[in-house]
């Protein structure tokens, strides 16, 4: 588990059979090319990743036009299943592949840019004749021609809709041309404006003033604005008409050549990012040479595979990509690592540890045996019916509701109802029941504060691992003055502080007492199955804690003396001033992540809260049982997403920034993973 060791490897080949090779690696699948940056791109390379880009995208413009999923959704899936059976795709190389589709591609594309061209224009139409209709319908009363003022040579007429409130200001700018108004509606009326040709620049200059135009109808209809309502009206039905028709076409189109569609999009999206990862192949004119990386199990087989070429093999090299190897259960929960990013190369990968922890988190906040149930379920739905990328989330709820159910039952909680009152299994349910949240219709405070307490000591551990993780990458480092430093004082810090503070609480939050004090520890003693006094405590880890806070304080100035070679040297007093402000925040960093991780109770809390309300339902009777299931599948479905939320930032803020990076760039294979298609080789 973890991450796979990374062999660098050079090939050196003829260009000539570089199309040939690049096939090869594709087979092989695990090789990572790595771009020569220096390097020229290769024609030959570059011209064959132009045309699969530029077919890959004229696809993807016709899918998005044709609001074609890529996947189907999630509530699909469930009911339908997740049934897509790949097309293969042949071809003898990587031009004849590219050949090929584009042949295949070029009948699909014409045929649908044409119907879409024609749905488009049809649209535009319909949207013109909407505007000349609306027009026109303020004004079909008037039944005059409006040629008739293109034919007049001594008058000047115009034919206008203006706004009423601006006629009566238009007539006194025009005293001497004749203004007739006709109220169309309440804002607005027609007005008629004839005078002698020399007042047409006037009357124009005038109406300009306020933004009122002549009204013109097109030349194809009838200069009547009643017949050109009339012909609009008939023009907007027919338009109507046909867009419908080409609709319905498109969409059988649709239906028929989807799986098609979306097939010969992802084949030329694998051509084109294959060929655009290997395009620059190195400045020799006769020969290429490809660089990238292979697992470390593989290389005897990727040696067996290229005995003509020359290869090169670097072990060394720092800069190497990420590749995860995690197996089943562990691997779905990558996910979740990569929320923060990939382990660069030489770092821990914690997903193992997730795959445990953010389950038991979860279940923590989510504590309820019905609704846990109802996760699981729809997990498992995911995992049989989903899509690849579905039954890796399918899993990690499966997880999740799985521990969601256990802490149910453990505090005795079924969708918001005592679990150890239900008939027939309720004894059941009593005997494993190991604390009570309510009682009497109220919160147990013994048992609130046992969870919080529970919380805040799981909290305790999850720090402590990271940063004992911390110390692990620290010794795999080159460098280890930081580890001495920092990182080892850190760990002590926190351990015997959060022991101090115990002993602290324990005395009543007295620093006089703290040191006499025999009052019992809670949870040391509980752990231990002894007693352990405050003071005993107090006296163990005080002297340790304020060791780790001198060996903080004064390891920066330490720091700076040891390190040479690494450019100008801090002053020992701006070492010991950043050394106090590392303590300070190392003690506010510390309190706050351990305080933080109280949610893991406040949560579960809440969730009793929120069923209790949802309980309460029941007491209407049957009235009140629709309301008590919606009111159950509600807290699934908001506090389920909440859970997830606090659960992933509990590991992103409390738990990696103790000693994971997530700067690391993963692997990605020359053979991309594909849904709809699968390119095979021609021998």
């Amino acid at each position: 588990m973890g991450v796979e060791s990374l062999t660098k490897v050079t090939l050196l080949l003829p260009r000539s059979e570089l199309n040939d090779c690049l096939r090869s690696l594709f087979e092989f699948g695990l090789f990572h090319p790595e771009q020569l940056e220096e390097s020229v791109s290769d024609l030959y390379l570059s011209e064959l990743s132009g045309r699969a880009f530029k077919l890959f995208a004229n696809l993807d413009d016709l899918v998005k036009k044709l609001a074609i999923a890529l996947e189907p959704n999630v509530i699909e899936v469930l009911k339908k299943g997740y049934r897509i059976e790949k097309e293969v795709k042949s071809a003898r190389n990587w031009a004849d592949l590219i050949q090929r589709l584009e042949a295949e591609a070029a009948p699909i594309i014409e045929h649908l840019s044409s119907l879409l061209d024609d749905a488009t224009r049809i649209r535009k139409k319909l949207s013109d004749y909407d505007a000349l209709k609306a027009a026109l319908y303020t004004i079909q009363q008037f039944s005059i021609d409006l040629e008739l003022f293109s034919r007049l040579r001594r008058l000047h007429a115009v034919f206008a809709v203006a706004a009423t409130k601006d006629v009566a200001e238009i007539r006194r700018s025009l005293t001497d041309v004749l203004v007739v108004e006709c109220h169309l509606t309440k804002n607005n009326s027609a007005i008629l404006i004839v005078g002698i040709k020399s007042d047409a620049d006037r009357v124009d200059k005038v109406l300009r003033s306020f933004e009122v135009k002549p009204f013109l109808i097109p030349a194809d209809l009838p200069q009547n604005p009643a017949a050109a309502y009339e012909v609009v009206v008939k023009r907007l039905e027919e338009a109507e008409h046909s867009l419908a028709e080409c609709e319905s076409k498109l969409e059988a189109v649709k239906v028929e050549a989807s799986a098609k569609l979306l097939a010969l999009r992802e084949a030329a999206q694998v051509a084109y990012t294959t060929l655009h990862k290997v395009r620059k192949a190195g400045d020799l004119k006769r020969f290429a040479i490809i660089e990238g990386y292979v697992p470390l199990g593989r290389i005897e087989q990727f040696k067996q595979r290229y005995p003509s070429y020359l290869l090169f093999f670097d072990e060394g090299y720092s800069n190497t990509p990420t590749l995860m190897n995690n197996k089943r259960p562990v691997k779905p929960f990558e996910n979740i690592t990569l929320t923060q990013g990939a382990p660069r190369s030489g770092e821990l990968d914690p997903t193992p540890l997730i795959a445990f922890i953010f389950p038991i988190f979860y279940g923590m906040m989510f504590g309820d045996f019905g609704q846990g149930l109802l996760l699981f379920i729809l997990g498992l739905m995911l995992k049989i019916r989903g899509s690849p990328s579905l039954k890796h989330w399918g899993e990690i709820i499966m997880a999740a509701g799985a521990a969601a159910t256990v802490v149910g039952a453990l505090v005795g909680e079924g969708f918001g109802l005592e679990l150890a009152h239900l008939p027939a299994v309720g004894d059941f349910f009593k005997r494993i029941q190991i604390i009570h949240l309510v009682e009497h219709g109220s919160f147990n405070a013994e048992a609130v504060s046992t969870i919080l307490s529970v919380a805040i000591l799981i909290g305790v551990i999850h720090i402590f691992i990271g940063l004992v993780l911390d110390i692990i990458k620290g010794l795999k480092g080159e460098s280890r003055v930081e580890l001495y430093t920092l990182k080892i004082p850190s760990i002590l810090l926190y351990v015997f502080g959060v022991g101090f503070s115990l002993s602290f609480i324990a005395s009543g939050y007295s620093f006089a007492a703290v040191l006499t004090s025999d009052s019992r520890v809670p949870i040391i003693s509980d752990i231990l199955g002894f007693t352990v006094t405050a003071s005993s405590l107090s006296n163990m880890t005080l002297p340790v804690t304020i060791v780790a806070a001198a060996w903080i304080v004064i390891g920066k100035p330490l720091e700076g003396i040891l390190a040479k070679g690494h450019g100008e040297k801090e002053s020992p007093f701006m070492g010991l001033i950043f050394g106090i402000v590392e303590f300070l925040l190392r003690l506010v960093e510390f309190l706050a992540n351990t305080i933080s991780y109280a949610r893991l109770g406040i949560l579960l809390l809440v969730h009793a809260a929120l069923m209790f309300a949802v309980t309460m339902t029941l007491s209407l009777g049957p009235m009140g049982y629709p309301i008590w299931i919606i009111g159950n599948l509600g807290v699934v479905a908001l506090e389920g997403l909440i859970v997830y939320i606090q659960d992933i930032r509990l590991h992103l803020y409390e738990w990696f920034t103790k000693f994971y990076e997530g700067t690391g760039r993963l692997f990605t294979k020359i053979a991309p993973e594909t849904t709809y298609v699968k390119i095979e080789w021609e021998s």
